[in-house]
């Protein structure tokens, strides 16, 4: 890849520029080099075409040849009637493993989970009672989710609860969901299994993928 005198905001903006693009997120490697991009778009056009619009206006403008692979694209809805956005559906963020740590009182959680062929991981910190530690795994939940959706959606966890339903205890998640057009409460709910902090995971995600789903890297 040839070096440029240019940053990584004049690239971005520069795919900002491309008809349908909402936002655009580069990340390097610590030479420099793209080794993500990151788009977030309107629904008009179809994902392949803004993928060869990106690697068009990187090439033209900046002499930088990059691999199709490394560009994702995720599509919006706007959705007037409710206030928020939607990313339209091709597949769904699964779980792929919890961490909790406790020291001095405090706890660390880490969630990773997989989409397409993305992993993220979300962490969080604070007070290790039973009910805090649940709410640590909702927000590192959520911050896992955080890179997929460029941080154009702020979410609040509202509460999370273990609640007995005949013969199963079940998780509740409650989220409000904030964007630019307008904020929406989301629920989820999953079945304790095994492990009740994967329980947790899961029945955020539940609440999330009611309104946020998100498709396969193109």
């Amino acid at each position: 890849m040839s070096e440029m005198p240019c940053s990584i905001q004049d690239w971005e903006q520069a795919i900002k520029q491309i008809k349908s693009v909402v936002a655009a997120r580069i990340n390097v490697d610590h030479q420099g080099e793209i080794e993500e991009v990151h788009i977030l778009a309107g629904s008009g056009r179809a994902p392949k075409q803004i993928v060869r619009d990106v690697e068009s206006i990187l090439i033209a403008q900046f002499n930088l040849q990059i691999d199709h692979k490394k560009i994702s694209v995720a599509q919006v809805e706007n959705e007037a009637e409710e206030g928020t956005f939607t990313i339209m559906e091709s597949t769904r963020p699964q779980l792929v493993g919890v961490t909790l740590g406790t020291v001095n009182g405090m706890a660390e959680v880490k969630v990773e989970l997989l989409t397409g062929d993305k992993h993220t991981q979300g962490g969080a910190q604070g007070p290790s009672s039973s009910h805090n530690k649940m709410r640590l795994f909702v927000e590192a939940t959520l911050k896992a989710l955080a890179p997929l959706i460029l941080d154009k959606f702020l979410f609040v966890t509202e509460d999370v609860r273990i609640t007995q339903l005949a013969k199963q205890q079940i998780v509740l998640v409650s989220i409000t969901l904030i964007a630019s057009a307008g904020e929406q409460s989301l629920t989820g709910c999953a079945l304790v299994r095994n492990d009740d902090r994967e329980a947790v995971v899961k029945a955020t995600l539940d609440a999330v993928n009611r309104k946020l789903r998100f498709p396969i890297k193109r």
